[in-house]
């Protein structure tokens, strides 16, 4: 077994009889406590009374609930210590609820943000840029909720023509960086609403001198102008719908043109300030045999040559893996998030978030350590290996975290992964093997 997990699985029995000011300290290793104050003053919810389950401790019990997917949520408590006063009465489970119902959603989000615009801001190497361009995807996800009615009627679920879905569900689109995938900023809410909507408000939090990929549902005239327009050099990349109404302005290559393409009536209705035409590249180039066509602001063909740019399109898979990492890595494929009132699922998602950026931070600075890419090094075994250090390694003493923490910095090789392979998944369905037929639509009714 890993030495690592061998001294991880230690358990501290002799706890202390009240949670004393250097014990938060492992905390502070992660994040700043002077930003989770910040968090609590911005959005008004300090406890202005000595509590046993002060906000600033349940700030890390909403985190906590995304680490440690499979506990219980007074377990939570007890084992990080959150409580104040005697260990060995530790509150009852319905006051961590309460707890998390005064503390709400904002706080959560503030931090959210304050922690991603701090953390994504730091300088990647070279080989992290795309001709000087930082890389994001933008793309969407949908997590499912508890079955309660307040839930159902808040975000919606799918449904067809043979009623509803099984669990309501929450859309959310976030922006990730492709290099680090530490998601950048995220906007979620009601099933029922569109994906583009969502990521209208994420354009401002794109910084300069960027390149952001997306799937073709984002194709609008409206959206990607005003993308681009939202700051200086904020480009965009995605594969050309089939077929595309265009016409070629200037052919900078074989392949690689300048066109011009009609706004549609409809986009023309609702942003009546948009012109009756507008331009973008059309590159047209064999991928695994077969042609693509992308489509970029990327107009410049001298600093961004055709090829590259072809080949860049496939870092948009990033942020997919980024989702999976979520899914099976952090919520161990659960079928549903915990929470069971709307204010507490945004309040969740939002910690879950925070949890994913805050594992994404750590091994980035290990990646940069061991001068690799952040993808080279095991997510899954490192998040167990962060999680498993904050949960049970002996914290009474000083510093005894930050030195752990160092000391998994220093091992970090062990967890790099052989350089990807050049690999293709083509979309198909495996037929599934049973003795009975398959039904059709027309023996459904």
């Amino acid at each position: 077994m890993n030495p690592f997990f061998i001294m991880a699985l230690q358990l501290n029995l002799d706890y202390a009889a009240e949670l004393a000011p250097h014990e938060f300290e492992r905390f502070a290793s992660l994040i700043d406590p002077e930003w989770i104050d910040e968090a609590l003053r911005q959005t008004g919810t300090v406890s202005l009374r000595r509590r046993r389950l002060p906000a600033e401790h349940m700030v890390w019990l909403v985190i906590g609930l995304a680490l440690f997917r499979n506990e219980a949520i007074w377990h939570i408590v007890q084992q990080l210590d959150l409580a104040n006063g005697p260990v060995l009465h530790p509150p009852v489970p319905s006051a961590a609820v309460a707890a998390r119902e005064r503390l709400g959603e904002a706080p959560m989000a503030w931090l959210f943000k304050r922690l991603a615009g701090s953390w994504g801001s730091r300088p990647v190497p070279d080989n992290g840029l795309f001709h000087g361009l930082r890389s994001y995807a933008v793309d969407g996800v949908v997590w499912s909720l508890p079955d309660t009615p307040a839930n159902l009627e808040h975000f919606g679920g799918p449904s067809n023509d043979h009623g509803g879905g099984a669990w309501p569900q929450l859309r959310a689109v976030c922006l990730m960086d492709t290099y680090t995938h530490l998601i950048r900023a995220a906007s979620f809410g009601d099933y029922r609403t569109g994906e583009l909507s969502f990521a209208a408000s994420l354009m401002q939090a794109v910084p300069d001198a960027s390149l952001t990929i997306f799937d073709r549902a984002y194709f609008s005239a409206a959206f990607l102008l005003d993308w681009q327009k939202a700051g200086d050099q904020k480009h965009w990349l995605m594969r050309a719908k089939t077929p595309l109404r265009h016409e070629v302005v200037h052919e900078f290559a074989p392949g690689d043109y300048l066109v011009r393409m009609p706004v549609s009536p409809r986009a023309q209705k609702l942003h009546p300030e948009l012109p009756s035409h507008w331009q973008a590249r059309l590159i047209k180039c064999k991928v695994g045999g077969q042609t693509r066509e992308f489509l970029t602001s990327l107009c410049d063909a001298q600093r961004f040559p055709a090829r590259d740019i072809a080949a860049h399109y496939v870092q948009r898979w990033e942020i997919e893996l980024g989702f999976r990492e979520i899914k099976q890595g952090m919520l161990k494929k659960a079928t549903t998030l915990r929470s069971k009132l709307p204010e507490l699922v945004r309040q969740e998602v939002w910690g879950l978030l925070i949890a994913y950026n805050l594992l994404r931070h750590e091994i980035a600075q290990m990646a940069s350590e061991l001068r690799v890419p952040p993808q080279r090094l095991s997510f899954q075994w490192l998040a167990l290996a962060i999680t498993t250090a904050l949960y049970h390694w002996p914290l009474q003493t000083p510093g005894t975290f930050p030195k752990r923490l160092a000391m998994l910095h220093e091992q970090a090789r062990v967890y790099l992964l052989p350089e990807r392979r050049a690999r293709s998944y083509p979309r198909v369905v495996k037929q599934p093997r049973s003795k009975f037929p398959m039904k059709n639509a027309s023996q459904l009714n």
